[in-house]
């Protein structure tokens, strides 16, 4: 019987979800409103809603993948459950001192962000292991005893372990969590020699506290969900999106929950990942305009761009995670005057309660969303495909006492300023992860997704420099259909330093073998077949006395002379494109060695269909404000599932689907490719 995959991807306005038929391929979308108090409950709704969309069986799901911002919002909104921190004696405060980072240089007056775990629920025990692994102290059973009353009536839920070099010999931390597990019943438990075995203790440390802090929280949220799931999907598996584009059980994701910070996000990155493959289009800018943020990721070379230095919040996590660089703009972004009546969009958000105004739940604070109204480019009638209508008077209404009244613009005036606000937020966002990054943008093709992605994707192409946008045949669920397509992953890394005439294979090699021995282990215990289990090998390398590392990818098989050489060129290549400069003749330093072990899922291949149409018909026109016109123009509105193979048109033009809305401006291009998907040609 053709089995059935769900990809649920719950966002700050709307919960999408993508029900697909594997024998077929044949995909149904929907979206419902999320419930800020209660996600698992606006996740059961998209099932639900999709499964009688699909008319399919419930008892068919095979696989729900979940994409959450659960720990996100927590961490945004300081609602993380109490922690404490056990550590080496005199490090109690490497949590707070951090970095000497800041990210202001010139406020003098700015602040630090407050630590995950504070200063009073931080606590010390003597112990010492050496940088080369050697125990200098041994940890004594009594002294970990005799914290156990004090992290009690700390109130925390969680203890993070952080010791010392426990990345290069975990004996000592890894006592201290067994007898803290078995002293503290109850209480969330997490070692970092189990989260993060890598060089550099504070954001080691920070890693795990997140890692601590997000347990109880996730563990509540999974144990309420799995049931209610399973009472709906009956014989579905369960899995969770990772940061780093993989997905994780809901034992594993209980256990290292930080893996989850970048989840939803993490399903779009590998959705346009996949329709440049399809595509050949190797080369992807995506932009994935939400209700609530931005999120910008990279293909190059058809790979996606990973990194260990990402975080939130300012909170470091060092873990393998896709490089997103996310900002707070949104379809639901607020816009607002300062004290000197500048005008500024975000990064707060009207979510999805109350919303905009325009959704007549009662938002009082224009956005985004209600300036697009305004400005024609959404139709009150047909928003989310007449399922949901838009209330005109009070975007109008809200803009002009908000913004427009103070500032002496009419409606239009203003929500055209806060349009370009809002846009100039994202095209800096966009430029810091293409050109000042060493990618040219005239090589990338934008793919704009999202529910509003596509509204401001033309806009933002044109002033980067990018030459085409491809918008997707379902945009506004394009995150939950990467979802389901995601493949089973862990990531494993040890540091183990070495310079100079000491990098070699006997250095090197015995270090891949045991971790491609650990990433085999778990592809095991996830029950992935042989034929499925992909290794995937990197190793960390810099120049002496550099202080951070440039990743380089290290080739299958044994690690001999040659293949020595030719990582380290590798190094030498990519230094030179991301910085402008390499040292050849200088000596380098291995840091850490990093295998993912992929269990690969089976994904159907996007369909294609003969190109047969020509000029396509509008179905009526209507004005739009366009900036290039200062005003509005007579613009052609186009029906998406109307759009054939290889139909073409001219902007100005609008074009409207269930999940999105689609703005071609003046002097652009559109055509339908054989994918379905909408190619923007933008011209000059």
């Amino acid at each position: 019987m053709n089995a059935i995959r769900l990809g649920v991807d719950i966002g700050g306005t709307f919960t999408d979800i993508t029900v697909m038929e594997e024998d077929s391929g044949r995909v149904t979308i929907s979206k419902v409103p999320s419930r800020r108090g209660d996600p698992a409950g606006a996740l059961i709704d998209a099932v639900e809603r999709g499964l009688v969309l699909a008319k399919v069986d419930a008892a068919r799901v095979s696989l729900l993948v979940h994409g959450t911002t659960l720990i996100t919002n927590a961490v945004l909104e300081h609602k993380l459950p109490k922690a404490a921190l056990v550590t080496t004696e005199g490090f109690r405060d490497v949590l707070e001192i951090g970095r000497h980072f800041r990210p202001d240089m010139y406020d003098l007056l700015q602040d630090k962000p407050l630590p995950v775990i504070p200063r009073e629920r931080r606590f010390c025990v003597a112990e010492r292991t050496a940088a080369d692994g050697e125990v200098l102290k041994e940890l004594d059973h009594d002294a970990v005893r005799g914290l156990f009353d004090a992290i009690r009536d700390s109130g925390a839920e969680a203890v993070a372990v952080c010791f010392l070099n426990s990345f290069v010999n975990s004996a000592n931390e890894a006592l201290a969590k067994d007898w803290l597990r078995q002293g503290l019943p109850g209480i969330h438990v997490s070692a970092s020699q189990e989260v993060c075995r890598e060089i550099r203790e504070f954001e080691r440390m920070s890693t795990v506290a997140l890692n601590a802090a997000a347990m109880p929280l996730v563990t509540r949220y999974l144990e309420e969900l799995a049931p209610r799931i399973r009472s709906v999907l009956p014989n579905a598996q369960i899995l969770l999106m990772q940061s780093n584009g993989g997905s994780l059980t809901i034992g594993a994701a209980q256990d290292y929950p930080v893996r989850l910070i970048t989840s939803g996000p993490a399903g779009g990155a590998l959705a346009v990942q996949r329709i440049g493959k399809a595509t050949d289009r190797a080369n992807l800018l995506g932009v994935d305009m939400g209700g609530t943020s931005t999120d910008i990721s990279l293909i190059h070379r058809g790979e996606l761009r990973m990194t260990t230095e990402g975080g939130i919040a300012e909170h470091p996590v060092m873990l393998p995670m896709i490089e997103i660089n996310t900002i707070g703009a949104g379809a639901g972004s607020i816009a607002w005057l300062d004290e000197t009546q500048g005008l500024h969009v975000g990064p707060q958000s009207a979510g999805s309660e109350p919303g905009p105004a325009a959704y007549g739940c009662g938002g009082e604070e224009p956005t985004v969303t209600d300036a697009n109204l305004v400005l024609g480019r959404l139709h009150p009638e047909r928003f989310l495909g007449g399922e949901m209508k838009m209330d005109l008077d009070a975007a109008r209404r809200v803009l002009a006492a908000r913004i427009g009244t103070p500032l002496g613009l009419s409606d239009e005036a203003a929500a055209a300023g806060i349009i370009r606000i809002a846009n100039a937020n994202m095209e800096r966002a966009m430029r810091i992860s293409s050109a000042e990054k060493g990618f040219d943008p005239r090589d990338l093709t934008l793919v704009a997704f999202g529910g509003a992605g596509p509204m401001h994707a033309a806009a933002l192409a044109k002033e980067v420099g990018i030459p085409t946008v491809l918008v997707p045949e379902r945009p506004g669920v394009f995150s939950a259909i990467g979802l389901v397509m995601a493949d089973i992953r862990h990531d494993f890394v040890q540091t183990r330093v070495a310079r100079g005439a000491g990098v070699t294979a006997e250095h090197l090699g015995p270090l891949f073998a045991e971790l491609d021995a650990e990433a085999r282990a778990a592809l095991v215990r996830d029950g992935v077949p042989e034929a499925a289990r992909r290794l995937r090998r990197s190793a960390d390398f810099r120049y002496l006395g550099q202080a951070y590392e440039v990743n380089v990818p290290v080739p299958e098989g044994d690690i001999d002379a040659p293949a020595i050489e030719t990582i380290v060129q590798s190094f030498h290549d990519l230094h030179q494109r991301l910085y402008a400069h390499n040292h050849p003749d200088k000596p380098v330093e291995f840091v850490s060695g990093r295998v993912a072990g992929i269990g690969l899922t089976s994904a159907p291949p996007l369909k294609s269909q003969a190109r047969r149409a020509g000029p396509a018909t509008p179905k009526e026109h209507r004005p739009v404000y366009f900036d290039e016109a200062a005003g509005f123009v007579d613009t052609a509105i186009y029906d998406r599932d109307g759009l054939a193979a290889g139909a073409s048109f001219e902007g100005p033009a609008i074009v409207e689907q269930l999940d999105t809305t689609t703005v071609i401006h003046p002097g652009q291009r559109a055509e339908v490719d054989e994918f379905g998907n909408l190619l923007i040609q933008i011209g000059e």
